[in-house]
């Protein structure tokens, strides 16, 4: 299946738009995930996560396969991606569940900061709400204050054929999104 990747007028590779909100969430929790590299944080549940996402007041549903790998790179609270670009990040553990505060700046002249409250339990069911306010994004959606609610389901493990990082969209596109972090050669 052929992935939502073109070349803008500038010559640089990029996705639909409608790509671009399925895979948001991922972006949100890595985020998270870089602003608490150092806590000691619960492992999610290895297998096939249902994800329901809804911002901007539309839902968009996709499914995660998660393995051991993946797990460390894309679960709701865990990264092993840098935190080098969060000049500010607080994480807060309570009996309700998780807190994060952070202050980014992914590219120059664009800064997120972000607040971000993960509720429920990592083996079946969760709830992350991000509140998020970006500016300089060189395009311009992205500007402005934002409230994304993420709920995520454990559906059992995954299925055959797919690995661990695989995104599956809800027109049956898959991405595994670990392959597209990679730098392309």
């Amino acid at each position: 299946m052929q992935l939502g990747f073109w070349v803008n007028s500038w010559g640089v590779r990029t996705m639909r738009k409608s790509d671009i909100a399925s895979l948001a969430a991922c972006g949100f929790l890595l985020a998270a995930g870089a602003a608490v590299a150092d806590t000691p944080l619960p492992h999610q549940k290895l297998g096939l996560w249902q994800q329901v996402i809804t911002t901007s007041g539309k839902n968009i549903s996709d499914q995660v396969c998660l393995d051991p790998a993946s797990e460390e790179k894309l679960s709701a609270l865990r990264s092993q991606f840098s935190n080098a670009n969060c000049q500010s990040k607080q994480v807060n553990h309570n009996r309700d569940g998780w807190s994060i505060d952070s202050t980014c700046e992914p590219r120059k002249g664009w800064k997120t900061t972000s607040h971000i409250v993960v509720t429920g339990d990592f083996n079946s069911k969760f709830t992350a709400v991000i509140d998020s306010t970006t500016t300089g994004a060189s395009f311009g959606a992205a500007n402005g204050t934002h409230q994304t609610t993420l709920v995520s389901t454990w559906l059992g493990p995954c299925k055959p054929g797919q690995r661990g990082g695989d995104v599956i969209m809800s027109n049956g596109m898959k991405i595994n999104i670990l392959d597209a972090a990679k730098p392309k050669h």
